[in-house]
């Protein structure tokens, strides 16, 4: 055991310090953690997603994200050819494949889909596939 105050090796059983005669404080048990079953691992700890957390917290920093290498004007014309039969053009375009399929077959999803993603992509909250904003 080590006195807190001068630092002095002392017996286990000494109260009092025999160099600086200041009490002795019991040390703090040491809690060891122990590892948590499988179970309780968050299932997303160790896998890659999108950068949408990250560009969360640069906005939140008043940063702005980087910009994706798709740009804002195209993908705004491929979600209006949505309304003619054409749905989901504009999902292609910006790497999201599943929901450019889901769009395309379902006619933007009944159209509410494509209102939605003209929505965003005008006020330029539509993002790629990789979680970046689409540039302007």
């Amino acid at each position: 055991m080590i006195c807190n105050h001068c630092g002095a090796n002392l017996n286990p059983n000494e109260k009092v310090c025999s160099y600086c005669r200041c009490a002795v404080e019991e040390p703090e048990p040491v809690q060891v953690p122990f590892p948590q079953p499988a179970s309780q691992v968050p299932a997303y700890q160790g896998k890659q997603y999108p950068n949408y957390a990250r560009n969360y917290q640069l906005a939140a920093q008043g940063a702005m994200p980087p910009a994706s290498p798709k740009h804002k004007n195209p993908a705004l014309l491929m979600c209006l050819l949505g309304f003619i039969g054409l749905g989901g053009l504009h999902r292609f375009y910006s790497g999201k494949i599943g929901t450019g399929l889901l769009w395309l077959f379902t006619g933007g999803l009944f159209g509410l889909g494509t209102i939605i993603d003209l929505i965003l992509i005008l006020t330029n909250t539509f993002y790629d596939k990789d979680g970046n904003p689409l540039n302007k």
